[in-house]
């Protein structure tokens, strides 16, 4: 009986360090989102619940961001491992000295647009000559206008600026303090719930040759070299996930419902309207986060021009070495 007991004592010791071995095993990565809770996010709590990080080794820290300028000055400090920003916004960094790549792609175009009443006179992007223009003064919407005004054969100093604080967007066309908002598409419920009588509209930048990558997944020249299968077990993971929330969006929302408090009904509206940004034909055939090297130089190009001029090569800004060998591209076109 003894020999029982110690034979026991042994095994339970022994399952024990096993234990503590595979928790040790886990590797820790601190990944930073770009903004407070949003759709978008959905994704990395499904994968979270589902056990997909652990099962490949990783112990994912969720962040809360505070934008996308804090996110990149996050990982060039080695504040965050992994994190989302505009790309834009790395694009600038990097010529600023940051060590910061892409290394995947999350809505393959961008969501900037802008919403206007319905009686503004508004009819198409142009007519936004000689209005008022609510946004805040660091909005990337704003940093962008130039472009955008370009491309629709505007001149930007044809428009008023109104400065408003980040969360005053909804409110100042709700109260028509401005005739014009920027804000991403993906705000859309957002002005809809202010709004419940409707009349307003809006223009996708996009559908108007806004050709620019938006939210990505980015990390840092120190990392790459280091971690680089850390970072293609996290992407390969995210975009599993990505493809499971885009095929079950209401389910991937009520999970992200049990992490975070959110409004579920507003957010699976916001995930619809991004489903315009995620079922593109691209993704599709090359599988999501796909990094199009023309997009990439399409997006060097326009920061180049209208934000600050770049002098690196464009190939520097970016590493599509990590994204799944097998693309993740199940879903059905709308």
């Amino acid at each position: 009986m003894k020999k029982l007991l110690v034979l026991m004592l042994v095994l339970v010791l022994c399952m024990t360090g096993i234990s503590a071995a595979m928790g040790e095993s886990l590797e820790k990565v601190n990944f930073l989102l770009n903004w407070t809770i949003a759709a978008d996010h959905a994704p990395y709590f499904v994968a979270l619940k589902n056990g997909w990080y652990e099962e490949a080794g990783l112990d994912l820290n969720v962040i809360i961001g505070k934008g996308s300028g804090f996110s990149v000055t996050s990982i060039d400090t080695e504040m965050a491992d992994i994190a989302i920003s505009d790309a834009p916004v790395v694009f600038k960094f990097r010529q600023d000295g940051a060590k910061v790549k892409i290394i995947g792609i999350i809505f393959d175009k961008h969501p900037n647009s802008m919403f206007f009443f319905d009686d503004s006179g508004i009819k198409q992007p142009s007519d936004i000559v000689g209005k008022t223009v609510a946004v805040p003064a660091t909005d990337g919407h704003k940093v962008m206008w130039p472009a955008f005004a370009a491309m629709i054969g505007a001149d930007p100093e044809s428009v008023e600026f109104v400065n408003i604080e980040p969360t005053a967007k909804v409110s100042a066309l709700a109260s028509r303090n401005a005739d014009v908002v920027f804000e991403l598409k993906t705000g859309t419920p957002n002005f809809e719930a202010a709004i419940p009588e409707g009349g307003f509209s809006s223009f996708l930048w996009a559908d108007y040759g806004f050709e620019c990558y938006a939210h990505s997944y980015i990390t840092s020249d120190k990392t790459i070299q280091e971690r680089p299968e850390m970072l293609k077990k996290f992407l390969d993971v995210t975009y599993r996930a990505w493809e499971w929330t885009v095929n079950n969006p209401a389910e991937a929302i009520q999970i992200l419902s049990e992490y975070q408090p959110i409004n579920t009904a507003d957010l699976e509206k916001s995930l619809d309207i991004e489903m315009d940004f995620l079922k593109t034909e691209r993704y599709k055939e090359h599988g999501m986060g796909y990094i199009d090297p023309a997009q990439i130089q399409a997006t060097y190009d326009l920061v180049s021009t209208y934000q600050e001029k770049l002098d690196y090569p464009v190939e520097e800004i970016y590493d599509a070495s990590f994204l799944p060998a097998t693309p993740y591209n199940n879903f059905e076109m709308e």
